[in-house]
């Protein structure tokens, strides 16, 4: 299998080339350091790659770099995407496009405090989750017209090798800090009470592999929610860290810091992708939390 991969080397995409490796043995992976944005470039490299598939991971991601960047963030998570999946369809029509979209798309409709599924409302509250959005919908339309597109709405990963604007890593750095003695014994947070369903990168990266390795692939336009279907508390968290790390501190609310969503709780239903993908998080909570502790007492030393 020929797999064109885009955003490779961000934080998901390091951890999906070593799942690939050992999931997928003998693909041919295809990167290239092209602008999605540039049509002629991406054109060239499908004709002359000829992928059998691609998982589209590439964009501007953070919700905090949109805001600051909107332009920017339009023209590669909507621009990009769009002249990526119509050259697909134009010169690899057999090749399976799999959108890495966001659950962030559903926005305001968590307000339901509902787990939700695939049939929720699109209704986002940011500029990162609107050009998403955007970019989702236009993969759905494509999929109607011929595209073997597949859209995974991931709810919150996480793992190592993840920057701070992440909650989970946010709060194993502080623990880190504190444990080293960098940091009183306080942990700071905007919003103790948010919630969030996490799901290790790991985990979510064989869901991606998965799409891919079905032995028949799934009508067009398939959306499937990529979550753990638990909500945790910014709160229980940091208990949990401090847990693993066996150490003591206070949590202190900074109301100044935040919400990286700007959402108070993100709840899924995972059901449609067990079914469909007969895929399930298998790593548990606590080696999660390691994993991720681990990454902090390594980065934050001396």
């Amino acid at each position: 299998m020929r797999i064109l991969l885009t955003g490779g080397q961000g934080f998901v995409g390091q951890h999906l080339k070593a799942r690939l490796k050992d999931r997928i043995p003998g693909h041919v992976l295809l990167e290239d350091p092209m602008d999605i944005r540039d049509r002629a470039a991406v054109e060239r490299f499908v004709k002359d790659e000829k992928p059998d598939a691609c998982l589209h991971l590439a964009a501007v991601s953070s919700v905090a770099r949109a805001k600051a960047e909107n332009a920017e963030a339009w023209t590669v998570n909507l621009d990009g995407t769009l002249i990526l999946a119509e050259t697909f369809e134009t010169h690899a029509p057999q090749a399976s496009f799999v959108f890495v979209s966001t659950a962030e798309i559903y926005g305001a409709s968590f307000s339901s405090g509902q787990p939700l599924d695939e049939s929720a409302v699109i209704a986002p509250v940011n500029a990162y989750a609107s050009s998403k959005a955007a970019a989702d919908l236009a993969i759905g339309n494509l999929s109607q017209e011929g595209l073997h597109g597949l859209r995974l709405r991931s709810f919150t990963q996480a793992g190592t090798a993840q920057d701070e604007e992440a909650i989970l890593p946010f709060l194993a750095a502080q623990v880190a800090r504190i444990e080293a003695g960098q940091q009183a014994p306080a942990i700071t947070v905007g919003h103790p009470d948010a919630g969030f369903d996490i799901t290790d990168v790991r985990d979510a990266c064989d869901a991606y592999i998965d799409a891919l390795a079905l032995p028949q692939l799934l009508p067009n336009g398939t959306v499937l929610n990529i979550c753990s279907g638990v909500t945790r508390s910014v709160r229980s968290m940091a208990r949990d860290l401090l847990e693993v790390a066996g150490i003591s501190a206070s949590l202190e609310v900074d109301a100044t810091i935040p919400c990286p969503s700007g959402l108070s709780s993100m709840q899924g239903n995972p059901a449609a992708a067990r079914q469909a993908l007969d895929w399930a998080p298998r790593i548990p909570w606590h080696e999660t939390l390691v994993a991720v502790l681990n990454d902090w007492r390594y980065r934050i030393r001396p």
